[in-house]
């Protein structure tokens, strides 16, 4: 049996898909699978996979699309490794990635550990390392607590993500979600006694962004995200509902000049949040700075020159 089993959801990027294969397979930890799930009906993506040459390999095609929550679902169920590693199609790994948290797996105090890492995000024009604050909790305030005009600070991504099957088992992703799917699942599974966040300070995996081309992630409507906050609004404080209303979703909304957002965002997180000056201060600079400005200071400030994939 494979200690590891890599799942990874995909449909209708062929060329994406075999890069984030390449990085799976090319692990130093060689004992794994790498399930790759695809999301409804895609001969191309399956003829390409299935040139790989590879007996680790494990193509599960879906006849009907049912998102990206539920394939990783599907692909933790027709895996068989010990531990469960997420990876998207448009992302990739260090090679030493699975062999280091397995290893920190392995010397966890938690009976479930869940284990998160460094990354780098690669934009076409720059790359930033990030998360810049190393987790803490509780983890609703690390990830939704925006603390300056630029994103990065508190980061932990999908395909930064390990655990247990056994914890996926009691806690998988919620079906259906079309967005905030990690946030969503992080913050769930950390609520099951005996799961407990672990963090490796260390570059381990690409996450490609701020490229035009679709998925899940380009998804951008604000009330389908302020209809999630207030359906996990019971599990995180109220800093931690206010401030992802009034940074992150006035960040989304303000991109797109939706000022139909102004007021609802405003008011909700007066009502059920608890807005602090920074966060008020910050929800006005999404609406009067431009994007393009804002990507600019953040490459002035935080910006490094790209690197290469090791």
């Amino acid at each position: 049996m494979p200690i590891v089993s890599v799942v990874i959801p995909t449909r209708n990027r062929p060329d994406l898909v075999l890069r984030s294969v390449g990085s799976a397979l090319s692990q130093t930890l060689a004992d794994i699978e790498v399930v790759v799930v695809i999301d409804g009906p895609d001969n191309t993506t399956e003829a390409a996979l299935a040139a790989v040459k590879d007996s680790r390999l494990k193509i599960v095609p879906l006849p009907e699309s049912v998102g990206g929550s539920e394939a990783r679902n599907r692909g933790a169920q027709a895996g068989s490794g010990k531990w469960i590693a997420l990876l998207d199609d448009d992302d990739e790994w260090m090679p030493t990635k699975l062999e280091k948290q397995v290893a920190k797996c392995e010397s966890s105090k938690f009976r479930y550990p869940v284990i998160g890492t460094k990354l780098i995000g690669r934009t076409p024009k720059t790359d930033y390392i990030w998360p810049r604050v190393d987790p803490y909790s509780p983890i609703g305030d690390y990830l939704m607590r925006r603390k300056s005009l630029f994103v990065g600070d508190s980061v932990l991504q999908t395909s930064t993500l390990l655990t247990s099957r056994e914890l996926f088992v009691i806690c998988p992703f919620t079906r259906g979600l079309r967005k905030h799917q990690d946030w969503d699942w992080l913050i769930r599974v950390l609520e099951v006694p005996g799961a407990g966040l672990e963090f490796i300070p260390e570059i381990l995996a690409i996450w490609y962004i701020e490229e035009k081309r679709s998925g899940i992630g380009a998804l951008n409507d604000w009330r389908y995200s302020l209809n999630w906050a207030n359906t996990i609004r019971p599990l995180i404080t109220p800093d931690a509902y206010s401030s992802f209303l009034l940074t992150f979703l006035a960040a989304s909304a303000s991109t797109q000049r939706q000022w139909s957002a102004f007021m609802p965002l405003l008011s909700s997180s007066i009502q059920h949040g608890n807005p602090r000056p920074i966060q008020l201060g910050l929800f006005l600079g999404m609406w009067l700075i431009p994007i393009q400005f804002r990507q600019y200071l953040r490459r002035i400030f935080q910006g490094k020159p790209k690197t290469q994939t090791a």
